[in-house]
């Protein structure tokens, strides 16, 4: 299955690209290690974020975003899922199906 994710890293003061970096990589072990593929991986830098997110009884105002298309199967998605969700370094993220089991069923 083709996934699409959108993930906000947290901004520590000392290096502004760590946290997305990690979070990236982490992430993409995970679908390498079970047979996935990483279509496109893009680093969207760090922004403002539209308020004050509280998470972790810590408090941003800027977050690293990045952009992740991956093609895995349904477990390792909810696996991927689950450690953002419990991740401290994760201030948001959105995982969205974009396509089925075959090309064919993309270009319909």
């Amino acid at each position: 299955m083709l996934y699409e994710l959108v993930g906000i890293a947290r901004v520590p003061m000392v290096n502004h690209h760590q946290e997305a970096a990690s979070m990236a990589k982490s992430i993409g072990k995970m679908i390498l290690g079970n047979r996935g593929v990483i279509r496109d991986l893009d680093n969207w830098g760090v922004r403002y974020l539209p308020g004050i997110w509280n998470k972790n009884r810590e408090s941003h105002i800027l977050g690293a975003h990045f952009y992740m298309k991956f093609d895995c199967s349904p477990a390792v998605q909810r696996e991927i899922q689950r450690s953002l969700l419990t991740d401290p370094r994760m201030l948001r993220s959105t995982i969205v199906k974009l396509g089925g089991e075959n090309l064919s069923s993309l270009i319909d």
